[in-house]
């Protein structure tokens, strides 16, 4: 019996190690500065190119179609989202998310979406110019509002405005991110949350809903996240089905979604949406409390096979990341101890003698995190606190970049 064959565009090795737990064959295209030995050594082909080059990843995927086809196309890369669905549609194999994608990888049309139904509803404003954002913020009547690329990630180039003076540098530190127009839109106060959710042939699953710590504001920095989150059951309901009709409205079919939310006074509202697995460890927090590998799953799904079984390891899970800025680092201790502190899975820390930090202003300047669990979810973030703060950085401050 043939053994079934599945292309993954981009990623890391974790996606090499979901599809080998499945038993299948796989195929890669990958990008440059993602390389990896244990990617190219068990890969059936592994082409090194930019995969938002739909041309020239169409062209390779195509020949290798014809000498070994694919049963299906997956990848969980926010960058691979539009042009892995684009390939599937071209090869005619399943992993076409299209419909989904674009309405969610552009932050814009996701508003024009939820205003069109009545969901969720959020003033907001696509801008093109500084004056069109100056427009939106007079509109605003003296709240603050926020600006953001209209297809970025990892929180970069998200600020808060609260008022005219502020403006000019935000909006030109928000548009210098990503090329294209900024998305301002009213600011949405109280507690932020994330909804982990699996989607099969269009039927939605809520796997896990998960809190988040981010920077003070004006940035929105995530520097952890913990699960389940503490919600009564009148919260979570309305949040479920929040993101259930949003998940309907936008068309998703086979595949993980990561979608933001605030619960604000007035109830739960959508912040955005991607289609790929939430980052940050997410994921694989989410497979230690409801053993629920939404990456397997996915690939199970799209090429035909059994998926494997939920295990729960863990009650709750958290993590905390390392995020020093203006610094030079003079010495780094207490790592060991991190390691052996209680609950805890991983520590991976970047941090060195000599390095200097600049301002953390994405997601990409963070130095590490701890993975810890825990019996409930106050201790699994107690346990992820106790040891970073193990962790003992020794620096000398840089000058700093105003905000």
């Amino acid at each position: 019996m043939r053994q079934k064959h599945v292309l993954a565009i981009g990623g890391r090795n974790s996606t090499v190690d979901k599809v080998r737990k499945l038993g299948l064959r796989f195929s890669m295209v990958q990008l440059p500065d993602w390389v990896d030995e244990r990617q190219y050594t068990s890969a059936e082909r592994y082409a090194v190119l930019d995969y938002e080059d739909l041309g020239e990843l169409l062209a390779v995927c195509r020949a290798w179609h014809r000498l070994d086809p694919f049963d299906a196309v997956v990848t969980f890369t926010e960058y691979g989202l539009e042009n892995t669905s684009r390939c599937a549609i071209d090869l005619g194999i399943p992993g076409d998310n299209l419909a989904a994608v674009l309405v969610t990888r552009d932050k814009g049309k996701t508003r024009a979406l939820l205003d069109e139904h009545g969901l969720s509803p959020v003033r907001h404003r696509v801008c093109r110019t500084l004056e069109d954002a100056r427009g939106f913020l007079a509109a605003a009547g003296g709240e603050p509002i926020v600006v953001k690329p209209h297809d970025g990630g990892l929180s970069e180039g998200v600020f808060i405005v609260e008022n005219e003076a502020v403006l000019a540098q935000r909006w030109e530190r928000s548009s210098a991110a990503r090329p294209g127009p900024v998305l301002a839109e009213e600011f949405l106060s109280g507690p932020e949350f994330s909804v982990e959710s699996l989607s099969v042939d269009g039927v939605h699953e809520i796997v896990m809903i998960t809190e988040k710590v981010t920077t003070p504001l004006p940035r929105f920095v995530e520097l952890g996240h913990q699960m389940p989150a503490r919600l009564d059951d009148a919260d979570r309901g309305r949040v479920v089905d929040l993101v259930t009709a949003f998940l309907d409205l936008a068309g998703q079919r086979t595949g993980p979604a990561h979608t933001e939310i605030r619960l604000t006074p007035t109830g739960p509202k959508l912040i955005e949406s991607q289609t790929r697995v939430g980052g940050d460890q997410i994921w694989e927090m989410c497979e230690f409390v409801t053993g629920t590998d939404m990456m397997a799953e996915t690939i199970a799904a799209l090429a035909g096979v059994a998926p494997p079984p939920r295990t729960p390891v863990a009650p709750a899970a958290a993590i905390r990341f390392f995020g020093y800025e203006n610094l030079r680092v003079l010495d780094v201790s207490g790592v060991p101890e991190a390691e052996r502190a209680r609950g805890v899975v991983r520590v991976e820390c970047d941090l060195a003698a000599g390095r200097e930090l600049g301002p953390l202003t994405s997601s990409y300047h963070r130095q590490g995190y701890v993975l810890a669990t825990g019996e409930d979810t106050e201790a699994a973030a107690v346990h992820a606190e106790s040891a970073r703060d193990l962790v003992e950085v020794k620096g000398e401050p840089l000058g700093r970049t105003p905000e």
